[in-house]
């Protein structure tokens, strides 16, 4: 059985690559190996309940934009109910699927959680909180994560350099916000920047040339 210490996972197959991530795979090919796919059965129920709750998403969706109508035509609020429905069926299945990069997949939350508070701050009236605040904290919170991720998982942290390099660059790109005034805390654009050097610096002085393969792989150059 050979192991995928990326996505740790076992995967009965000849191949030298994982199927999922194309992290190169460690162990013996075993013709015995047990089968990886779930059974039919289980996959039917799986999409019965998906459909399920995409049907209670649209209706509940409905009502509230019926209801907003007819009580509070004045504030459409049923607009922040349709984005945080949105954002549940474009991210959280994502994040809940087993297997890929885990620092893929607190980037992916960083981005999308951001641009909910985004949408949301625009929706009530813009005020500027969205990228004043929870941008920040997204980015802080992401860069952290990562690099929890790299201390737990040594032995694979190269895997998780592009997407902590990806925060760092959002992190430094707070103080143009705040400069440019589309961001209004001094706090919510020194911290994510700290954080984002102290993460560079980091990978410049522990990083080698395994850093320099996983950037041409990840990128293709």
């Amino acid at each position: 059985m050979k192991h995928c210490r990326a996505c740790d996972v076992d995967v009965a197959t000849p191949a030298v690559l994982c199927p999922l991530c194309g992290t190169p795979l460690a162990g013996l090919a075993d013709a015995d190996c047990a089968a990886v796919y779930p059974p039919a059965g289980s996959r039917k129920e799986y999409n019965f309940v998906k459909r399920l709750l995409l049907l209670l998403s649209v209706v509940g969706a409905a009502v509230c934009i019926v209801v907003n109508l007819l009580v509070m035509p004045s504030f459409w609020w049923w607009t922040i109910v349709v984005t945080a429905l949105v954002y549940a069926w474009a991210v959280v299945p994502h994040a809940m699927r087993r297997g890929g990069n885990a620092a893929g997949k607190v980037l992916m939350q960083v981005v999308a959680g951001s641009a909910l508070a985004v949408l949301v701050d625009f929706e009530t009236g813009y005020r500027g909180w969205g990228v004043s605040f929870v941008v920040p904290a997204f980015i802080c919170a992401g860069i952290v994560a990562v690099v929890v991720l790299v201390m737990c998982n040594r032995t694979n942290w190269a895997g998780y350099v592009l997407y902590q390099a990806v925060l760092a660059v959002f992190g430094l790109a707070m103080p143009m916000l705040y400069f440019t005034g589309l961001a209004h805390s001094l706090v919510g654009a020194v911290v994510p920047s700290i954080l984002a050097v102290a993460t560079l610096a980091g990978m410049a002085v522990f990083g080698d040339r395994t850093i320099k393969n996983e950037f041409r792989r990840r990128l293709h150059f």
